[in-house]
């Protein structure tokens, strides 16, 4: 199948160029540079179309490892509730560590996709405690 697939490819690629060269003797110069243009402008939509598919794949897997960076904190924030866990200052810094890294990953999504990221409220709620507590 793939060698069917090649040799289909390179006939393609033959009758391209004969049939151009054969306009060139037939008609002329003229009616040969509008036919290679027209084949120029195929072959660049077609590229256009094949790099605007990887994009949105290379899209849909950043927003892929968002979720299972935020899944990740999501996580070690259960497991820093648990009894045993609780007030362990390296769990501590690795929750603020991967905190710190998907915020990275927001910026850098916010940078480069046109999307909004929304804050949680809980994040929120964080942020205004730490910012009353100083003022007591």
């Amino acid at each position: 199948m793939n060698f069917l697939n090649l040799m289909s490819k390179y006939i393609l690629y033959i009758s391209i160029i004969l049939n151009g060269a054969l306009l060139m003797v037939v008609a002329g110069t003229v009616p040969f540079l509008l036919y290679l243009s027209t084949v120029i402008n195929i072959v660049l939509f077609w590229y256009i179309a094949k790099c605007l598919v990887k994009l949105n794949d290379i899209e849909e897997d950043i927003i892929h490892i968002f979720n299972e960076a935020t899944d990740f904190v999501n996580h070690l924030e259960n497991i820093y509730q648990l009894e045993m866990y609780y007030g362990d200052k390296d769990l501590q810094s690795l929750i603020e560590h991967s905190k710190e890294l998907i915020n990275k990953y927001v910026d850098m999504q916010e940078k480069y996709y046109e999307v909004e990221v929304l804050v949680e409220e809980g994040d929120e709620s964080d942020d205004q405690e730490g910012d009353q507590n100083p003022e007591e």
